[in-house]
């Protein structure tokens, strides 16, 4: 059985991926509810630093790309039934 263990970039890239998702979640429902209204929480919090705000949203997109490596990652990792789980399935 393969182990997988998370590093602390893989926690980093996850929290970003996380956070960028939430946030074009809200621009996207922010549109239909008011076209006029501005639910970019990047653009709130970070909008009067420009070069800040665009930062974050380039480490999101490399984020995005790691996440491909990422998911290759999981994908090659197989969990194995416990001795417990076998026997209730198993018929005596």
């Amino acid at each position: 059985m393969k182990q997988f263990k998370m590093t602390v970039l893989d926690w980093s890239v996850l929290a970003l991926v996380i956070v960028g998702a939430i946030n074009w979640g809200l621009v996207g429902v922010g549109y239909f509810v008011d076209s006029a209204a501005n639910w970019n929480l990047v653009n709130i919090a970070l909008g009067s630093i420009p070069e800040l705000e665009f930062l974050v949203y380039a480490l999101v997109g490399l984020a995005g790309i790691y996440g491909v490596y990422f998911a290759t990652r999981i994908s090659g990792v197989r969990i194995d039934e416990t001795d417990e789980m076998t026997e209730r399935v198993t018929p005596k």
